[in-house]
């Protein structure tokens, strides 16, 4: 008997949906907020609920990965690699993200290298210590 492999949709959000993505965060505690006009992906389940979440935040001279998220229980069955699968048709040579630093060696399999703080644009870096000043365990990360 062989097993079966869960069949998620990824699809891009559009502006009228993006309270369904905040949704999704707040009722897993996650920090993110995504905002209309921005790049919003989701994953969802065979049953349409959404299981997985990223944004891409447009600034002047870069954009940020943000609000990369996973409900608990689809932790670790490749939902995240679908979701960003879709968020990296966008990504191009001024994409960053801020991951949390246990999972530095995902973002490294995804094309994203470790960037020194004294190495990123400056408005990169004021946002990257901006979030370091809120006491998290990240590290800087530009897509190659």
């Amino acid at each position: 008997m062989g097993v079966t492999q869960p069949s998620y949709k990824v699809q891009w959000l559009a502006d009228i949906e993006i309270p369904l993505a905040n949704k999704f965060y707040r009722m897993h505690g996650f920090r993110g907020k995504a905002k209309r006009h921005e790049d919003c992906a989701v994953v969802r389940n065979e049953r349409g609920e959404v299981i997985g979440c990223g944004y891409l935040r447009r600034y002047e001279s870069f954009k940020l990965l943000a609000g990369v998220a996973v409900a608990p229980e689809y932790q670790g069955r490749g939902v995240a690699r679908l979701l960003l699968a879709l968020l990296a048709k966008r990504f191009d040579r001024n994409t960053y993200t801020f991951p949390y630093i246990h999972l530095e060696s995902f973002y490294l399999s995804l094309g994203f290298e470790v960037v020194e703080a004294e190495l990123l644009p400056t408005p990169v870096a004021e946002l990257y210590s901006s979030y370091l000043n809120q006491g998290r365990s990240i590290s800087a990360m530009g897509y190659r």
